[in-house]
């Protein structure tokens, strides 16, 4: 039978190696005592070539220390330490974990070092870092252009309203003064006039708002939807009354939110509903469903429909899928909606087919 000592000695020797890390035993003076294969292969050399030389020059390809030593800090504070470190020579990253050798007296004879290659992950690191900093100057341009743009189109809607107020007036009074003493070319051309001009009032009020829906921002607070649904059928009385449209609703729960852009999501949403009516009275629906973090809010209907492919570009600021003397408006409504949605945390989505109505539906976040 085999000397159990002898027994233990082959398999360290094997396990010495079989690991895949780096491993290094010097002495005190950093001459190598000896490294295992995976070291050998790093350094393209044969492990026993490597016994009795300083560490600097196997290791380091120097013949002095290198500015940071695992080693010289080892047996300076006589303490196991792990660090980074960047070997030029082997050609990479490597986590090195420095262990100290004791005699029988506690004296520092010699350390192990093992070194796991990190290259790639330093690499990726780098990249992410990269790609984290390339993103964030995005964004701040982003935020920036944004800034900008919001400026821009609150104060472009905002001198354009009083010149336009002007022209509509004269348009006005124009056809007042002389209806009935111009001939049917004249009274169409004023008539085109006022109808362009009540079409350009109506699209840059839209888009103040729009504008306004960031720059002019309120606080959250706790909200009653049951307030806000009444407002926003109060704002569509006449509307709703000419279209006999009948509206049934959901208990609608307290909310933490800004109230008028709420009123300003249901009112866009129901005015939809009562706008894209089939040929039968419209019948309106708002419904509530508490989920684990959000509520989710919808309007459906019995109107028009809409192609499937369509349910995104409904979203988008001037997208419409109907000729204006048809269905008249701006194009802006489910966009300032799906504004509002977004700050509040939330999404806003469309279920609906032609012909078989439509299911707006929103969500707000709890944790505002």
């Amino acid at each position: 039978m085999k000397d159990p000592l002898l027994m233990i000695r082959e398999e360290w020797e094997r396990t010495f190696d079989a690991i895949p890390d780096c491993i290094t035993i010097l002495d005190v003076e950093h001459k190598i005592v000896r490294v295992n294969r995976a070291m050998a292969n790093k350094l393209n050399v044969a492990p026993e070539s490597c016994t009795g030389i300083h560490c600097y020059e196997v290791i380091h390809g120097s013949k002095c220390p290198p500015s940071f030593c695992p080693h010289s800090k080892l047996l300076q504070d006589r303490e196991e330490h792990t660090s980074e470190v960047h070997e030029d020579n082997l050609g990479g990253y490597f986590l090195v974990t420095a262990s100290p050798i004791y005699d029988e007296d506690k004296n520092v004879v010699g350390s192990v070092h093992v070194a796991r290659d990190i290259t790639g992950r330093k690499i990726m690191e780098d990249q992410l870092q990269n790609a984290l900093e390339s993103r964030n100057k995005l964004l701040v341009e982003l935020i920036r252009s944004n800034k900008e743009l919001e400026q821009f189109a609150y104060a472009a809607s905002h001198d354009l309203q009083e010149p336009l107020r002007m022209v509509s007036n004269f348009l006005q009074l124009l056809k007042k003064r002389y209806k009935g003493k111009l001939d049917d070319d004249a009274e169409e051309f004023i008539h085109y006039a006022v109808d362009g001009a009540q079409r350009m009032q109506l699209l840059i009020n839209d888009l103040l708002t729009y504008s306004r829906l960031n720059t002019r921002d309120k606080e959250f607070e706790e909200i009653d939807m049951e307030k806000v649904l009444d407002e926003s059928l109060l704002n569509l009385k006449l509307s709703i009354e000419e279209s006999g449209a009948k509206i049934t609703h959901h208990q609608l729960p307290m909310i933490t939110a800004d109230h008028s852009q709420m009123v300003l999501v249901l009112q866009n949403l129901i005015r939809n509903a009562v706008k894209f009516r089939a040929e039968n009275k419209p019948e309106i629906k708002v419904t509530t469903e508490a989920r684990d973090d959000h509520w989710v809010f919808c309007v459906s209907d019995n109107g028009i429909g809409i192609d499937p492919q369509h349910k995104n570009r409904v979203f988008k600021v001037f997208q419409r899928l109907h000729n204006m003397d048809q269905y008249p408006g701006t194009g802006i409504g489910l966009s300032i909606c799906q504004k509002i949605v977004i700050r509040h945390g939330g999404e806003i989505w469309v279920d609906s087919e032609l012909g078989k109505g439509s299911k707006f539906c929103f969500s707000i976040d709890k944790d505002l």
